[in-house]
């Protein structure tokens, strides 16, 4: 699994295998790669489709997550960018979102 650079005063909170499904046309398509959340970012590096799916945000960028129908998540940023994820083991990326007081939409 690729790593990214951390920088002074981060540490790697999880690093999880998901796809980031970005719809094209009215098609969602799933992106593989790698999410990397820090105590200071949250990262999503790309291993196959489009290059275009990486994404990288400060956590105070981040105005809250929600999840959706078999523990899809979906980032959504101060700026009203989404960002749906999906994966196996979701549940402890909840967690760390979670912990890091990023809010939970119902």
């Amino acid at each position: 699994m690729a790593e990214i650079k951390l920088i002074e005063g981060e540490e790697l909170l999880i690093k999880k295998q998901v796809s980031h499904i970005k719809t094209l046309l009215v098609v969602p398509q799933p992106n593989p790669g790698n999410l990397f959340i820090t105590n200071k970012r949250v990262v999503f590096t790309p291993t196959q489709g489009r290059s275009s799916s990486a994404f990288e945000y400060k956590l105070e960028e981040i105005a809250s997550f929600s999840v959706g129908l078999m523990n899809t998540i979906t980032l959504l940023t101060k700026d009203g960018e989404k960002h749906k994820l999906s994966g196996l083991f979701n549940k402890s990326i909840i967690e760390v979102l979670e912990k890091i007081n990023i809010t939970r939409e119902k």
